[in-house]
């Protein structure tokens, strides 16, 4: 038995090889000179972009300086669960490192949330050797809704089809107004809920929001806080987490947690008031729909057109503004839809050609690319008036 264990032992020492060790640069140490203050998790940075100042070194397998390093990094930002731009994007900067170091390099740094970190790589390098390397954190202040939402920096059909933090991981639970603001909910549907930041100067109402205030966010059934409570219209939460999705033009927190303090109130008359729509919204004015995605607008005057193939498949039934309600104008696009369906008992098919007072609904819009649908949904029967 000795003889036959010695000779397995020989044979697996004879399959044993050795392969040569690692060489060349494996990483590159940031260090972030300036800013000096790099925030923390109670203290955050009062500004959100930041230019900085950044030295690299290039580091071998042992961790040493390797001056043989020579090739070209790409900077990119970590920050909210994901870099920006990602590594196949053009990074913010391109920087030479040469004979293992660049000393002094100034980063211009997009507007960036929560703890962050300068990432560099030589991934689009010529010869790339994939060496990487990330800076000490940086503790940015995290987002207000409106950060979620403005579309600055986006020209054209971006600003209507995509949102600012797309795929980060985001937490809410700050109003932009400080001491005076509050985060509201402003409708309950069957699969979410919207939320509205406001400003409560007097901690009571009437409160006030501004552009951009808004977010809907999606939570597949019907929505609860962390203590599995199902959340209210005029509900004041602390704040709400998840993931950003812009779906076909609406912003969207997927995943969503919500977090509601013992002293939660419901009270309706937090909400905001709602935006009058008036038909330069179409034409001039067309970025008000963007302002005012997933608030309340109201519609005063509008004619319900005939139905047609879209409320047959999707209950979606549409007002002309103008008034006219026309053939013509009832089959262009300067029309709003407006989904009732499930909140309330209502056949449109009774109002087809008819005056309708008064219409208010959470604004969603279906934006991809060129085409644009803006679509209400009425909370309850208090939002339309039929005569």
């Amino acid at each position: 038995m000795r003889l036959v264990h010695l000779a397995l032992a020989l044979a697996l020492a004879a399959c044993t090889t050795t392969d040569p060790g690692v060489t060349g640069s494996t990483s590159l140490e940031i260090t972030i000179v300036t800013p000096t203050d790099l925030g923390d998790a109670a203290t955050r940075l009062t500004q959100t972009s930041i230019t900085a100042t950044i030295n690299i070194q290039a580091k071998d397998a042992l961790g040493k300086p390797d001056g043989t390093y020579n090739h070209t990094v790409g900077v990119y930002v970590h920050y909210l669960g994901t870099l920006t731009p990602y590594l196949s994007g053009t990074p913010i900067a391109t920087i030479n490192v040469v004979n293992g170091v660049a000393m002094n390099q100034t980063v211009a740094l997009p507007p960036t949330f929560g703890p962050t970190t300068i990432w560099v790589d030589d991934f689009q390098d010529a010869s790339p050797t994939y060496a990487t390397g990330v800076s000490s954190t940086m503790w940015f202040r995290d987002p207000f809704i409106s950060d979620i939402q403005n579309p600055i920096g986006f020209t054209g059909n971006d600003v209507y089809s995509r949102a600012p933090l797309d795929g980060k991981n985001i937490l809410v639970n700050t109003s932009r107004y400080g001491a005076t603001g509050k985060l509201v909910i402003t409708s309950v549907f069957a699969q979410g809920y919207t939320v509205a930041d406001v400003n409560c100067p007097t901690g009571a109402a009437p409160c006030t929001s501004a552009a951009y205030d808004y977010v809907e966010v999606f939570s597949y059934s019907a929505p609860t806080d962390q203590n599995a409570q199902f959340v209210s219209e005029g509900q004041t939460i602390s704040g709400f987490a998840g993931g950003i999705v812009e779906f076909d033009g609406l912003t969207e927190i997927g995943f969503p947690q919500t977090f509601v303090a013992p002293t939660s109130v419901v009270d309706k008359s937090l909400e905001p008031a709602v935006a009058q729509f008036d038909q330069t919204w179409f034409s001039t004015n067309k970025i008000h729909f963007e302002e005012n995605e997933a608030n309340a607008i109201e519609i005063d005057g509008a004619v319900v057109c005939p139905l047609d193939a879209n409320y047959t498949t999707y209950k979606q039934w549409k007002l002309d503004p103008s008034g006219v309600g026309s053939t013509a104008v009832c089959g262009g696009k300067n029309l709003i839809n407006v989904i009732s369906a499930g909140v309330v008992e209502l056949d449109p098919g009774t109002l087809v050609g008819k005056v309708v007072p008064k219409m208010v609904g959470i604004l969603r819009p279906v934006n991809i690319g060129s085409f644009n649908v803006w679509i209400i949904y009425p909370r309850s029967a208090a939002d339309i008036t039929t005569n």
